[in-house]
C-alpha cells in the first residue's frame, strides 16, 4: 500500500513538473507577444484625462468598500494637510480643472496610500504617521497622482488578457494533473504554482514598470510644485530602513520594485528634476542680462517664477481674492493656530510670502490663509 502510494505521489509530481514546464514554455513565448503601454518619457507630466460620471461612480464604489473596514477620518488637520498637498500637486500638473477626491482613512497600522479612477486618492493614518514632514507626504501623494495621470488605474486589454492567461493556465494544470491520477489537493497546488509563475512573467513586470513610472512622474510633479525632489530619495531610503521595503530576491514576485531599484531610478533622473525645481522656485542661475530697453519702451515683467504669483505685499500689485465660500484667516500658518476671522468669498487681499501651503496676508488684516482657498484676481475671474 505504501509502495503504491509513494509511486502515485512520484507520478503526480512528475506530471506536475511536466505540465508546469510545458505551460511555461508556451506562456514565455506568449508573454513576449503581449504589447505593453507606451512608456511615459522622463520629465513628461501626462495630460489629465476627462473625469466621466462613470469614473466618479467607480471611485465612490471603491471608497464605500474601503470605508467598511477603514472609517473615513474626520480630523480636520490631517484632512486639510492632505488635501492642500494634493491641490498643490494637481495645479503643478495642470490637472485641477476636475476635482480631486481625497480621503484619509483611519488605520494606524496601515502604512499605505492608493489612487483610483475618478481622481480618488486614499491615504491611511498609518502613512501620515510614517511621514516626517509635508515633503515626505508629497512624495507619496505625487506617486499616487502619477498613477492616475498615466492611466494606470485603467487596465489595458493586454493586462486583462495576461490576468486571464494566468488564471486559465492554473486551471489547465489542475485539470491535466487530475486526469493523470493526481490527488485534488496536489492538482490545486500545481495550478496555483503555475498561476503565480505566469503572473510573475506577464503581470508583475508590467506592475513594476508602472510603479517606477509613477515614481518618475511624481518626481517631476514635486519639482514643478516647488518641492525639492531630493525629498523623494530621502523618504524612500528612510522608509526602506524603517519598514523593510522589498528585497531584491522577492522583487520578482512583487508588484513593487526592490527599493534600491526605485532609489537608483530616481537618482538617475535627479539632475533634470533639480533643474526643474530651481526654475519653479526662481532659483535657477540667472542668464546674461539683456540690453537695457530703449527710453519709453515697456519694462520687462517681474520675476515670472515667484511662487504661485505672490505679490509680496507690494503696493500696486494685483490683489488676490478668496475663491471659497469662506476660509479661515489664522494668526500662524497652522490649522490649530487661533482664528483671526473668517474671510468670505470675493474678499480682496494683499498677499505676502508663501509658507509651504500657506500664504501670509498683509491686509486688510494680518494673518495666514491656506493657498488653495485664494487666487490672484485675474485668475479667479477667468474661472468658470
Amino acid at each position: 500500500m505504501k509502495t503504491r502510494l509513494l509511486h502515485r505521489c512520484r507520478s503526480s509530481f512528475a506530471a506536475a513538473r511536466l505540465v508546469t514546464s510545458s505551460l511555461l514554455v508556451a506562456l514565455t513565448f506568449l508573454s513576449g507577444c503581449l504589447s505593453s503601454r507606451v512608456p511615459v518619457t522622463p520629465g513628461e507630466i501626462p495630460a489629465p484625462s476627462y473625469v466621466t460620471p462613470e469614473d466618479e461612480a467607480y471611485g465612490l464604489e471603491v471608497l464605500n468598500k474601503l470605508s467598511q473596514d477603514y472609517p473615513v477620518e474626520q480630523n480636520d488637520r490631517d484632512v486639510n494637510r492632505t488635501r492642500d498637498i494634493v491641490d498643490r500637486l494637481a495645479k503643478a500638473a495642470h490637472a485641477s480643472s476636475s476635482p480631486w477626491n481625497v480621503y484619509v482613512l483611519r488605520g494606524d497600522h496601515v502604512i499605505n496610500a492608493a489612487a483610483t479612477r475618478g481622481n480618488f486618492v486614499f491615504v491611511w493614518t498609518g502613512m501620515l504617521m510614517a511621514t516626517q514632514n509635508d515633503a515626505d507626504l508629497a512624495t507619496v501623494l505625487a506617486h499616487e497622482i502619477g498613477h492616475v495621470l498615466a492611466n494606470h488605474t485603467f487596465a489595458t486589454p493586454d493586462e486583462e488578457a495576461s490576468e486571464i492567461i494566468a488564471s486559465v493556465s492554473g486551471d489547465l494544470a489542475s485539470s491535466i494533473l487530475s486526469t493523470q491520477g493526481g490527488y485534488g489537493a496536489l492538482a490545486q497546488v500545481a495550478g496555483a504554482l503555475v498561476t503565480e509563475a505566469v503572473r510573475a512573467m506577464v503581470v508583475v513586470p508590467e506592475s513594476q514598470r508602472q510603479e517606477l513610472e509613477a515614481d518618475q512622474i511624481g518626481l517631476f510633479l514635486l519639482a514643478d510644485a516647488g518641492i525639492d525632489p531630493r525629498a523623494a530619495v530621502d523618504f524612500w531610503t528612510r522608509f526602506d530602513t524603517l519598514h523593510g521595503g522589498v528585497s531584491p530576491t522577492a522583487s520578482f514576485l512583487s508588484s513593487h520594485p526592490a527599493n534600491q531599484d526605485r532609489i537608483d531610478a530616481l537618482e538617475a533622473l535627479m539632475p533634470e528634476a533639480t533643474d526643474r525645481y530651481l526654475t519653479a522656485t526662481g532659483r535657477a542661475p540667472r542668464k546674461k542680462a539683456s540690453p537695457a530697453p530703449a527710453p519709453g519702451s515697456a519694462s520687462p515683467p517681474a520675476n515670472p517664477q515667484a511662487p504661485l504669483g505672490s505679490n509680496n505685499g507690494q503696493a500696486g500689485s494685483e490683489p488676490w481674492v478668496v475663491t471659497e465660500a469662506s476660509t479661515a484667516l489664522r494668526e500662524q500658518p497652522d490649522d490649530s493656530s487661533p482664528l483671526v476671522r473668517d474671510l468670505q468669498k470675493g474678499e480682496r487681499l494683499v498677499v505676502g510670502q508663501q509658507h509651504e501651503r500657506w500664504f501670509e496676508v498683509v491686509s486688510p488684516e494680518a494673518g495666514f490663509v491656506r493657498g488653495r482657498d485664494i487666487a490672484p484676481e485675474s485668475i479667479a475671474n477667468s474661472r468658470p
